[in-house]
């Protein structure tokens, strides 16, 4: 009996867990020249809001945000040589200029995964902010996810969109609030079951009961 019971433990442990995309856009198809970065178009406070939808309780373990670099070659900024944190808030699904649910400021890890070509042939770098190492627990429904990026110079970097209809808002903080008719690029990160553990802990649990079945008879 003790050996079926460290089997069943063995077996409980080894159903991790593997990152994924819990809730993803999709891929960039243009530009839609909105800032999203401190200095941008005169203002500090330059945010973009994304609603998403949690089909299930959410562990969430962070966030990449995607943006083009309107710095290069256009003499618009330092780019990032100047940046310096970005910072993120979770809205209730009521109203996406509403009060943070939760909210966090971090250095995010930066990546240029590829360039972009917009409709009208200008071209950019593609940054990814990578937010990791968080522990939020988010129950089932409908959020907003905002997003801002801080620098230390005027800096101009704006939202990368797909070409799926949706909406998404902009907004300075300061009474100038816009809606986007396309779906920002973002993802959400955080833990799901991986599925061959899954199966090798369902297939435990079914020889247990076959052992004590048989020891029983």
């Amino acid at each position: 009996m003790k050996k079926i019971l460290g089997m069943f433990v063995f077996l409980l442990m080894s159903a991790s867990v593997n990152a994924a995309a819990l809730y993803d856009s999709g891929e960039a198809t243009k530009n839609s020249y909105k800032c999203v970065a401190e200095g941008c178009l005169g203002s500090t406070e330059w945010w973009v809001i994304s609603e998403f939808t949690a089909d299930d309780d959410w562990d969430i373990n962070g966030f990449e945000f995607f943006a083009a670099d309107f710095n290069n070659g256009n003499s618009n900024g330092e780019g990032l040589a100047s940046y310096v944190s970005t910072s993120w808030e979770i809205i209730s699904g009521d109203d996406p200029y509403g009060e943070a649910l939760l909210s966090g400021t971090t250095v995010a890890s930066i990546d240029t995964p590829y360039s972009f070509t917009d409709v009208f042939g200008d071209s950019f770098d593609v940054i990814s902010f990578l937010i990791s190492g968080l522990e939020i627990e988010l129950e089932k429904g409908t959020y907003f996810l905002a997003e801002h990026h801080d620098f230390s110079d005027e800096s101009q970097f704006t939202a990368l969109e797909t070409n799926e209809s949706d909406v998404y808002y902009h907004t300075d903080r300061a009474g100038d609030n816009f809606t986007g008719d396309t779906t920002h690029v973002v993802k959400i990160i955080g833990t799901v079951p991986e599925p061959a553990s899954i199966a090798i802990f369902g297939l435990g649990l079914v020889g247990l009961g076959f052992f004590r079945k048989k020891k029983n008879a």
